[in-house]
């Protein structure tokens, strides 16, 4: 009997669309070895994939400016909006800021960072942070690279750069009280600001319609394919402040069973489910401020100047 011969799998990807099916979900491609030689130059070939960009089609499902259809203009004529840019390696990120009701430097208020979806703009969270500026919450909506009129490339380590410095700017505005700065992240961004919190300690942290991990969103891809690898789990689990986690029983993007999980590894986290998917909000807009405002009003310290909440 001769010798079996060794099988190796490699897995297609797409490089057009960026489109990677996951580990599990591969259409198996034998590759016979028969010599010493062929299996270096296989290991040679990953090596080299690895070092050109094999990460790169999981960097696309991660980041998906390219799915964005249209690029709106930025909303001239709203009242208490501002508009800065942050300088970068790569050029200049947009970042909006929306003045809280009542707030200015005799009475500082508290203040709220906003990120947002891998598919989604600044420009989609207005309604939003208008709903915090009407209670009284400074918001601060930060952009990915290369999202919206952004210049560069998106990766989880410029975007946590570049939320550092958002984070700075916010707290040095005489306007916000610095003990009161929350982050409010949904899907991605959820992942995107229980990360810089490693950094940046908030009063607290709401994450929405968020994943536990892209290497679970990845059915378990290895490692080294997962160079923007967030880990909301373990992010959340270092950060010892107020943790709220809202989720849509009917969500089909990251399914509610990610919600569950990460309750389940971070039990300090609040819970919340709401009747509802991944992108069409809550049943009730009414009822999920209710919520939010609970939420806060219960964590949030005081004031140290004023004593309010």
């Amino acid at each position: 009997m001769g010798r079996s011969t060794p099988e190796v799998f490699i897995f297609p990807v797409d490089w057009e669309s960026g489109k990677y099916p996951g580990p599990y979900n591969l259409q198996k491609m034998p590759i016979r070895i028969n010599s010493i030689l062929n299996l270096q130059l296989i290991v040679l070939m990953v090596c080299f994939l690895e070092v050109l960009g094999c990460t790169h089609p999981v960097r696309r499902l991660v980041f998906q400016p390219h799915q964005i259809e249209s690029i709106p203009p930025y909303p001239e004529g709203i009242a208490n909006l501002e508009r800065f840019w942050l300088e970068t390696d790569q050029g200049r990120v947009e970042w909006w800021l929306l003045k809280g009701d009542g707030v200015n430097t005799l009475n500082p208020g508290p203040a709220i960072i906003m990120a947002h979806g891998n598919r989604e703009l600044i420009d989609d969270y207005l309604d939003r942070a208008k709903g915090y500026q009407r209670r009284g919450y400074t918001v601060l909506l930060g952009e990915y690279r290369g999202y919206g009129r952004s210049a560069g490339s998106p990766s989880r380590a410029r975007i946590e750069s570049d939320f550092e410095g958002f984070y700075d700017h916010l707290l040095s505005l005489l306007i916000v009280d610095p003990k009161r700065i929350v982050f409010h992240g949904r899907s991605l961004g959820g992942s995107v600001l229980s990360e810089l919190a490693r950094h940046r300690r908030p009063a607290a942290i709401i994450v929405e319609s968020t994943f536990t991990s892209i290497k679970a969103m990845a059915h378990g891809a290895p490692d080294f394919l997962l160079s923007d690898n967030y880990d909301t789990v373990s992010a959340l689990s270092d950060y010892q402040g107020p943790k709220l986690i809202i989720h849509g029983t009917k969500d089909d993007v990251v399914p509610v069973e990610h919600a569950l999980e990460m309750k389940k590894h971070v039990p300090t986290a609040e819970l919340i489910l709401y009747d509802c998917g991944h992108s069409d909000g809550p049943p009730s807009w009414y009822k999920y401020w209710e919520d939010i405002t609970s939420f806060l009003d219960r964590v949030m310290p005081d004031s140290e100047d004023h004593g309010q909440k």
